[in-house]
């Protein structure tokens, strides 16, 4: 027989067994240090100071290749040279494959590559820019309504 008393202790077969104190500490323990692990991760702030500017072609997007244009600049407005910029396309619902490509710098601080919607609808382009001082940036495009030809 199960029954709650008005101390919120269960009774079960006649015997009083209280929650067990061990499993609040350990729970309390685990968010305590999840807390202080991320507190204690170090934020890069310095990397806020680049400016990163991108520009998918053509407006609006429809299936088939597309240029993406992405440029870096410096607080000073100075390009930013010598980055490493993965770019990873992927439809926003799930149940197709994410297209990859690498992009190249075509005059300092510009960079290009093309990639392949190869569906109509909603896209999600994340760049993964690593500069020369091994610094990472990500940004994310949500490229709405890609149109069929």
């Amino acid at each position: 027989m199960l029954r709650m008393d008005l101390n919120r202790r269960r009774i079960i077969w006649g015997r009083r067994v209280a929650a067990p104190q061990f499993c609040r500490a350990l729970l309390a323990i685990s968010c305590i240090g999840t807390l202080a692990i991320a507190a204690c991760q170090r934020s890069d702030d310095s990397v806020t100071e680049i400016s990163v500017q991108e520009q998918i072609t053509p407006q609006p997007p429809r299936v088939g290749p597309a240029t993406v244009v992405v440029d870096l600049a410096d607080a000073a407005a100075k390009p930013v040279s010598r980055a490493t910029i993965m770019v990873e396309a992927d439809m926003s619902h799930p149940g197709m494959g994410p297209v990859f490509d690498s992009a190249r710098e075509t005059a300092p601080g510009s960079y290009r590559t093309q990639i392949d919607f190869n569906m109509g609808g909603d896209w999600v382009v994340l760049l993964h820019i690593k500069l020369a001082d091994g610094r990472k940036i990500e940004r994310q495009m949500d490229v709405k309504g890609v149109r069929s030809n």
